[in-house]
């Protein structure tokens, strides 16, 4: 085991460093990314992509990435995917941690395997977003375990093999008759490498490696170097100085709801080149948690788009804290009295006429969010913006009104005229952007159901279960949901202002940037939950349980965190003025600067 790496690993896990760490060795490079001197994730080396298949088969199989909207971000691709997919809801806080665990383990003991490595420091260039915060310590006992392992299965016997002995290699059966178990004829193909087999019969490093490493030395089994797989999006590493990025760091986001192709085009070369931030949902229902958690100074909206029309989607937006005030501006190639009055009422700011004038678009946007000083404008001339096709324009000028969503108000009765029936198993429900304000709810099973955008305000929710659940957007102030189940349940941007969550289950909940404002969450649990940026002020935590929890960026201020159990949580630039933290359990806990005043 390379000494020079462990050693250098402990040190900056002492020294609380953020900062990523490039490890090279035999042509080789690895990237590990701390924070606070814990390890948020860990990528590269000769099968980057084969590990990231191979890891997300094991711990999330039904987890598919919208790579789409993945291949140009700095941060490595594999790790956007994992946020991405905690933030929409499709993968489970515990899930990503647990991808996230086994892609460190296998880079680590790539590393620590290599004699002549060198590494360089970054400091303060990491990642944003923190799902996992590794102990450097754990990781090493556990990586020594799989050293002590491969050694055990006969790795200093097979030198004369080849050259190039790693899990990493990929066993192929020369002669077949002479393997007494002939299960072992699918996997050992040279296709699988022996992270690849370990992975794939759930057993450990020395009961994979120890029988084929037999079989090596009678010359029944080869092993020989496969290449990588494709990578899902354009492999770009974040640079610790980006020229572009530095310059709008602090412009305005603006967030196209469009999935026409020509938008996107006039939009990069109008408003991205003049300096805007971009943000593009080609699908919005399926993308708002992103919405949500860029929180976008304007938001452009096509009047179609996939299963929901824009004046819909508006209605539904300004019913929520987040989007009350929001610029939004409707484009739409009818202009006509009724559109206008229909466009008003539903909350849009503003309409623009198809086909898009990039000159009247710029003037437009910069009214409502006009552009920081101090930064050059670019306004790109007119004639350098793409000619659309004919059948680019047919299709952007081509609308429908049809309501795919179903009516709100309908969906609402019906659930009410069932639950007073005495039925109350609605698991898998749609409701979103549906009315339930005041509704006695007790007990009510509304598991897997889509919230999204739903008003729940003053509901009584005592004891229901919500697990799983999506409550994106969703309006629960003073909501009662005193010992409800909600773990597993998606509640980015939730309001839940003066809520009664007592006693409540939020194990692995994503809670990002929702509201819980003098809310009630007394011996609540919310272990492993995702709640960076939250907003717990004056919110009482008494006897909470928030084991693992990740309150990154959260606002505690005159919160109640008395004997709360915050073993492991993530607290840093947490906001905790006037916190009251008497008896709280803050092993492992990665604490902020406290203030009193």
């Amino acid at each position: 085991m390379n000494q020079d790496i462990r050693r250098e690993l402990s040190t900056l896990q002492q020294r609380q460093v953020t900062g990523t760490l490039t490890v090279q060795a035999a042509g080789q490079q690895w990237w590990l990314y701390l924070f606070m001197g814990r390890l948020l994730y860990a990528t590269g080396g000769a099968h980057r992509v084969r590990r990231w298949y191979r890891t997300t088969k094991a711990h999330c199989p039904q987890f598919q990435p919208d790579w789409r909207t993945l291949g140009t971000t700095p941060t490595p691709w594999e790790y956007a995917a994992l946020v991405q997919g905690t933030a929409n809801g499709r993968l489970t806080p515990p899930q990503a941690k647990a991808v996230i665990l086994s892609s460190v383990l296998e880079v680590v003991f790539a590393i620590l395997s290599q004699e002549n490595a060198t590494f360089q420091l970054q400091t303060g260039q990491s990642l944003s977003t923190q799902i996992a915060l590794l102990q450097v310590e754990r990781v090493l006992d556990e990586v020594a375990q799989l050293q002590q392992q491969w050694q055990a299965a006969g790795f200093g016997q097979l030198q004369h093999v080849a050259k190039v002995l790693s899990p990493d290699v990929a066993p192929v059966i020369r002669q077949p008759d002479k393997i007494p178990d002939q299960s072992w004829v699918h996997l050992l193909n040279g296709q699988h490498t022996l992270w690849d087999v370990m992975s794939l019969t759930r057993k450990s490093l020395q009961a994979t490696v120890g029988p084929i490493f037999q079989w090596v030395q009678q010359g029944w089994v080869e092993l020989q170097i496969v290449p990588d797989l494709p990578a899902p999006v354009s492999q770009r590493e974040a640079s610790p100085t980006t020229a572009s990025s530095a310059s709008n760091a602090h412009q305005p986001l603006v967030a196209c709801l469009d999935d026409s192709p020509v938008m996107a085009k006039i939009l990069e070369n109008t408003l991205g080149r003049a300096g805007y931030r971009i943000m593009t949902i080609t699908e919005p229902l399926a993308q708002m948690a992103a919405l949500l958690e860029a929180k976008p100074d304007v938001i452009l909206m096509d009047w179609v788009m996939p299963n929901v029309n824009g004046y819909e989607l508006c209605s539904l937006l300004r019913k929520t804290s987040f989007f009350r005030d929001t610029p939004i501006i409707l484009i739409t190639a009818h202009e006509s009295i009724v559109n206008r009055t229909r466009a008003r009422l539903a909350g849009v700011t503003a309409m623009l006429k198809k086909p898009v004038n990039p000159e009247e678009l710029f003037k437009l946007v910069s009214r409502y969010a006009p552009l920081c000083q101090g930064v050059p404008l670019f306004t790109p001339p007119l004639d350098t913006l793409p000619e659309p096709t004919l059948a680019e324009l047919s299709a952007t000028q081509t609308e429908s009104v049809e309501d795919q969503l179903g009516d709100p108000v309908v969906r609402a009765r019906q659930l009410l005229q069932r639950y007073a029936a005495g039925e109350r198993d609605f698991s898998g429900i749609n409701l979103i952007g549906c009315n339930l304000q005041g509704a006695n709810l007790e007990g009510i099973n509304l598991s897997r159901a889509d919230l999204m955008l739903a008003d729940l305000s003053g509901c009584l929710l005592i004891g229901a279960k919500l697990a799983g659940a999506n409550l994106i957007g969703a309006e629960l102030v003073k909501t009662n949901l005193r010992e409800a189940s909600l773990s597993g349940a998606n509640l980015i941007g939730a309001n839940l202002s003066q809520a009664n969550l007592s006693g409540s289950q939020l194990v692995g909940s994503n809670l990002s940037a929702a509201n819980f404002y003098q809310s009630r969450l007394r011996k609540a649990d919310l272990s492993e939950a995702l709640a960076a940026g939250a907003n717990f002020t004056s919110a009482d935590l008494r006897e909470a349980t928030l084991y693992a929890t990740n309150l990154h960026g959260a606002v505690l201020n005159q919160a109640s965190l008395e004997h709360a159990n915050l073993t492991g949580a993530n607290l840093w630039q947490t906001q905790m003025t006037q916190a009251n933290l008497e008896g709280a359990n803050l092993t492992g806990a990665v604490l902020p600067q406290l203030t009193d005043n």
